[in-house]
C-alpha cells in the first residue's frame, strides 16, 4: 500500500504528515507559517523538509486541503429564513464553506450592493419547493444580473422555474449551475447534490482564482477544502465502515482566530420519539460555522457577548488583541474567551424543545438537532489543544442546569486532535477509510478528569 504526504494549508499555518497506509502509522509530522502572501509552494516545502529531515521514505501521492485566502467564501439566498434559507447555509457548510451574507425573501438594493462588494466565491440561490413560490427566486435572479461582479452561481430552489433562471443569468455572463432543491418539499433537506456541486466548482475554479494552482509542481491534487477533508473524517470515525466500527455520536469543536466551528455526528435526528418536530429536518451530519466566535478577529464581539468577564486587566487584554492579532496567549483570559465561544457556538448548533399547551395536555416538540446522547467530544485546533485547560473549555458543550429546553450533550468523554490529523487524514477518508480509522482511534488523545 502506498505512502501518502497530507497537507492543510490554513491561513496561518501549514500542517503535514507523512502516512505508511500499509503499517497503518504516521511516520512524520510538522508544521509552519503559511506563506500565502508570496507562494503558498514555500510554506509547504518548509513542512515537508521538516519531516524529511529525520527519515527516508519513498511517497507515493501527495494531497493538500486548503482554508487560506479566506478559504471558500459563499453567499447563502433562499425565501423564508428557518426553511429554504436555513437548507441553503446547511448546504453551504457541509461542502467545507464559510457563508459571509446570507439573505432570505426578495433582495432588495441595499443586499445586492452588499454583494456586490462581498469578493464571493460562490453564491447559492434557493427558494420555493418544487413545484411552489416562484415568484421569490424569479425576483431574486433579476436582481443578480444587475451586478456588475461575476462568480459561479448554483441554483438549488423551485425546478419549476431552473431552465429560465439558467438562461437569464448566463446571458449576463454568469456561470450557473443547476442542482436538485435543496428543500423539495417542506421540511425535507436534500443537500447532497449541491455539497458535490459545491466541490466540483472548488476544484475547477475556486483553486486557480485563489493562486492555489502554483501548488501543481508540488503537489498531486488538492482534494477539498479544509473543512470539508474535516468533516469526512469526523463522519468515518462516528460511523465507521463495514469492516471497522465507528466511535458513535460525536460532537467536534474547532476554534480558529475569527470562527468557530461546530461538527456533530449523530445515528438518528430524533431522540424520543414522542416528541413532535417542527421546521427543516437537519442532517445527521452537520457543520455550523459561527464567523462572530473566535479568540483574536472576533475577540471583541466574545467579550461584549460575555458580559461577566469584564474587568480592567481584560479590557487591556482585549485592546492589545485588536491592535496585534498574532499577540502571544494569556492562557487565562483566553481559557474564558474559548469557553465562552464553546458554549455559544455549541447552543447555536444544537436544537430546541418546545412546549405547547393543548387542551389535551402538554405536548413537546423538537427544533433542529437533538444532542443529548452524544457521548464524545473532540477538540480541534491551536486555541482548544495548546490551552492546558482543554477539558474545561469542552466541557462548556454540557447541558446546564437552566438549559434543559437545549439539546446540548448531557455527559461527554472529551478528546484532542493533539497532533492535527484529523483534516490531513480526511483526505484519504474515500480511498483508505479503515487505514484512516484505526489511525484516529489510535493517535486521538483522551483527556482525564482533573
Amino acid at each position: 500500500m502506498p505512502n501518502f504526504c497530507l497537507f492543510d494549508v490554513g491561513s496561518t499555518y501549514t500542517k503535514g504528515c507523512i502516512v505508511d497506509t500499509d503499517q497503518e502509522i504516521i511516520l512524520a509530522q510538522a508544521s509552519d507559517f503559511t506563506t500565502s502572501s508570496t507562494d503558498i509552494s514555500i510554506g509547504i516545502e518548509k513542512v515537508k523538509q521538516k519531516m524529511f529531515k529525520d527519515i527516508t521514505v519513498h511517497i507515493d501521492k501527495t494531497y493538500v486541503c486548503s482554508s487560506a485566502k479566506g478559504g471558500l467564501k459563499m453567499i447563502a439566498i433562499g425565501l423564508v429564513p428557518d426553511l429554504t434559507l436555513k437548507a441553503a447555509q446547511l448546504a453551504c457548510y457541509s461542502a467545507g464553506a464559510k457563508v459571509i451574507k446570507s439573505y432570505s425573501f426578495e433582495l432588495n438594493q441595499k443586499e445586492l450592493d452588499e454583494i456586490e462588494n462581498s469578493n464571493c466565491d460562490i453564491l447559492l440561490l434557493s427558494g420555493g419547493t418544487d413545484g411552489g413560490n416562484t415568484s421569490s427566486v424569479r425576483h431574486n435572479a433579476n436582481q443578480l444580473i444587475k451586478l456588475k461582479s461575476r462568480f459561479p452561481i448554483i441554483y438549488a430552489g423551485n425546478k419549476s422555474c431552473q431552465d429560465e433562471i439558467k438562461t437569464q443569468l448566463e446571458q449576463v455572463g454568469f456561470e450557473c449551475i443547476l442542482c436538485a432543491n435543496v428543500m423539495p418539499s417542506y421540511g425535507i433537506l436534500e443537500v447532497d447534490e449541491c455539497k458535490n456541486k459545491i466541490r466540483e466548482l472548488f476544484l475547477k475554479s475556486i483553486v486557480k482564482a485563489k493562486g492555489l494552482s502554483q501548488l501543481n509542481e508540488v503537489i498531486d491534487e488538492i482534494v477539498l477544502p479544509t473543512p470539508l477533508s474535516v468533516f469526512e473524517a469526523l463522519k468515518l470515525l462516528s460511523k465507521g465502515t463495514k469492516n471497522e466500527s465507528g466511535i458513535g455520536d460525536l460532537i467536534a469543536i474547532d476554534i480558529g482566530g475569527a470562527t468557530t466551528d461546530v461538527y456533530s455526528m449523530n445515528e438518528k435526528l430524533v431522540v424520543n420519539e414522542e416528541f413532535g418536530y417542527k421546521g427543516l429536518q437537519e442532517p445527521l451530519e452537520k457543520r455550523s460555522v459561527e464567523g462572530d466566535l473566535g479568540l483574536r478577529y472576533s475577540a471583541s464581539h466574545v467579550y461584549e457577548l460575555k458580559t461577566d468577564l469584564h474587568s480592567t486587566e481584560f479590557d487591556a487584554y482585549i485592546n492589545e488583541i485588536n491592535n496585534n492579532p498574532h499577540l502571544s496567549s494569556n492562557i487565562e483570559l483566553d481559557t474564558q474567551l474559548a469557553s465562552t465561544c464553546v458554549d455559544i457556538a455549541t447552543q447555536r448548533h444544537v436544537g430546541r424543545l418546545e412546549t405547547s399547551y393543548t387542551p389535551m395536555g402538554i405536548s413537546y416538540y423538537q427544533t433542529g438537532k437533538d444532542c443529548r446522547n452524544v457521548k464524545q467530544c473532540i477538540g480541534i485546533g491551536g486555541p482548544i489543544i495548546y490551552n492546558p485547560n482543554a477539558r474545561s473549555i469542552l466541557s462548556q458543550c454540557l447541558t446546564k442546569p437552566n438549559q434543559k429546553d437545549i439539546l446540548l450533550p448531557i455527559e461527554c468523554e472529551f478528546y484532542l486532535d493533539k497532533d492535527y490529523l484529523i483534516s490531513c487524514l480526511g483526505l484519504l477518508s474515500k480511498q483508505y477509510p479503515d487505514v484512516v480509522i484505526r489511525i484516529l482511534k489510535k493517535k486521538l488523545e483522551k483527556l482525564n478528569h482533573v
